[in-house]
C-alpha cells in the first residue's frame, strides 16, 4: 500500500506516486510525481490559503465560491458539486444579422436558431397570446369604438409592440454572445402581472354593468 501524503495546496490526502490531486486538481509534474514539484492548473493563490487550514474544499462553478469539500452544494448560490464535472453547452452559432431577421419574422425564432428552444417557444407562445388578444379586440370593436375596452386594448398593443422588439434585439445580442435583457424569468413574472392586469382592468369594466344589474 502506497504512504499517504497532503496535498500542499489544499492539504487533502493522496498517496505518494499521486499525479494529480483528486480534490483541488493539482496536478503533480514532478519525474517521481512527487506533490513538492507540483504545479497548480488554477489559481494557486486560492489554493494556498485553503491549504494553510488546512481544509480541503471544491471552488463553484457559478460563482467561485470556494466551499468545504464536504458540502453537495454550493453555500452562496446553491450550484451542485456534481457541476464541477459537467461539459459546458455551446449554443447553436449563427450570425447576429441572421438571428435578427429571424426574430422579426416571428418572436422565438431567433431565440431557437441560437440554441434556445425553450426560451423561443415561451416567447412565441406569449407574443401570440398578446397579439391575438389584440386582434380579437380589434376586431369585435370595428365599427363601434373601443369605448371601455381602450384600457385593456392598449395594455395588449403595448405589450405585443414591447415582446416583439425585444425579442428581436435579445436573438442579436445572443449571437453576438451578450446577455439578454428580457430573461425568462423577467419573461415569466411579466406575463403574470400581465395576466393580473388584465383581470384588474376586465374587473373595472363590468362592474358598472354588474351595478346597473
Amino acid at each position: 500500500m502506497s504512504e499517504q501524503q497532503r496535498c500542499p495546496y489544499c492539504g487533502a490526502l493522496i498517496s505518494a506516486d499521486a499525479e494529480w490531486c483528486g480534490q483541488c486538481y493539482v496536478r503533480f509534474g514532478g519525474p517521481a510525481g512527487g506533490s513538492e514539484s507540483a504545479v497548480p492548473v488554477g489559481d494557486r493563490t486560492a489554493a494556498r490559503r485553503e491549504a494553510s487550514k488546512g481544509e480541503p474544499f471544491w471552488p463553484c462553478p457559478a460563482c467561485g465560491k470556494e466551499n468545504a469539500i464536504e458540502l453537495d452544494a454550493c453555500s452562496d448560490c446553491g450550484t451542485p458539486f456534481a457541476r464541477l464535472f459537467r461539459e459546458p453547452e455551446h449554443g447553436a452559432e449563427i450570425p447576429p444579422q441572421s438571428a435578427l431577421l429571424s426574430s422579426l419574422a416571428f418572436p422565438g425564432v431567433g431565440h431557437w436558431r441560437c440554441g434556445r428552444p425553450l426560451d423561443g417557444l415561451a416567447r412565441a407562445v406569449v407574443f401570440a397570446w398578446t397579439l391575438t388578444t389584440v386582434l380579437v379586440i380589434a376586431l369585435s370593436r370595428s365599427g363601434k369604438g373601443f369605448g371601455t375596452t381602450v384600457g385593456l386594448f392598449g395594455l395588449f398593443l403595448v405589450a405585443t409592440v414591447l415582446l416583439y422588439a425585444l425579442s428581436a434585439i435579445d436573438a442579436y445580442r445572443i449571437a453576438s454572445g451578450e446577455s439578454e435583457i428580457v430573461t425568462s424569468r423577467i419573461l415569466l413574472w411579466g406575463s403574470a402581472g400581465l395576466v393580473l392586469l388584465t383581470a384588474v382592468i376586465a374587473t373595472l369594466i363590468a362592474l358598472p354593468s354588474m351595478r346597473g344589474g
